[in-house]
This record gives structure tokens, sequence and C-alpha cells, in this order.
């Protein structure tokens, strides 16, 4: 009788990805730093949004993930949960961003900030739910 193969599962697994990119707002006519935090799970029902509270002093932000809100377009949408911040006028450097989940498990995150490119200098090493991609 042929044995069954344990399920092999991945070394992490996250509840958020946090996006960073540089874009450009064509109607103010400036560039902004853009923060999108997805769930990684997607709802088949309702594309909710995260109730995030933001904390912003100077170079360093705090995330602070509260839960989900029901969505504000009537229209039903499959999709991950999402939240999205934007900063104008910001500032090149090393910005340190903090996520916080509701148990008050926090993820950090440094990163270099330059006219044109964004690169990850730290991360958490463990209790790790965040993934970070940047562009």
């Amino acid at each position: 009788m042929p044995r069954k193969s344990p399920r092999i599962e991945p070394e992490f697994k996250y509840d958020f990805t946090l996006y960073l990119s540089i874009d450009y707002d064509e109607i103010k006519d400036e560039k902004f730093l853009k923060f999108l935090i997805e769930t990684t799970q997607h709802f088949v029902a309702f594309s909710y949004e995260l109730n995030v509270e933001v904390q912003k002093e100077d170079n360093q932000l705090t995330f602070v993930i509260l839960g989900f809100k029901p969505p504000s377009s009537p229209i039903s949408q499959f999709g991950p949960a999402r939240f999205e911040y934007r900063i104008y006028g910001y500032k090149e450097g090393i910005y340190k961003i903090t996520v916080v989940k509701k148990e008050k498990i926090k993820n950090r995150f440094q990163v270099l900030i330059t006219d044109d490119r964004i690169k990850v200098k730290s991360e958490p090493q463990k209790n790790k739910f965040v993934k970070i991609k940047v562009s």
C-alpha cells in the first residue's frame, strides 16, 4: 500500500502584503509614495476594506490594522481586503515602517527612499505576518 506523502507547508504564511511604490498623480502633477496593504486571503462575496489607523511622524509610519470594513461600493466583487495610503511631498531617506495586528504583534521594516527607487534595508526575522514588496 503506497504511503501518503506529508503535506509540505510554506516556511512562512503571511496574513498581509505591503506594496510600496513611487507613483505619479497626473491631476496634482506630483509624485507620491503609495502604501497598499492587502490581505493574502481573497473574499468571494465582497472586496472588503481594511480598517487601518495611520500614525505618521517625520519618516516614521505606523499602520495599526483594526479589522475589516464593509465595502464602500454597492457592487459585489471578489478579492483581497485593501487599504491605501499616500504621502505627497515625501523626502528622500530612510523610512521606518511598523505594521501592527490586532493582537499587538508588530512587524518593523526600514526602507531607503530615493527620488525614483525604493530599497528594503531591514525586515523582521520572527513573527512575520507582513510580506513587503517594492516597485
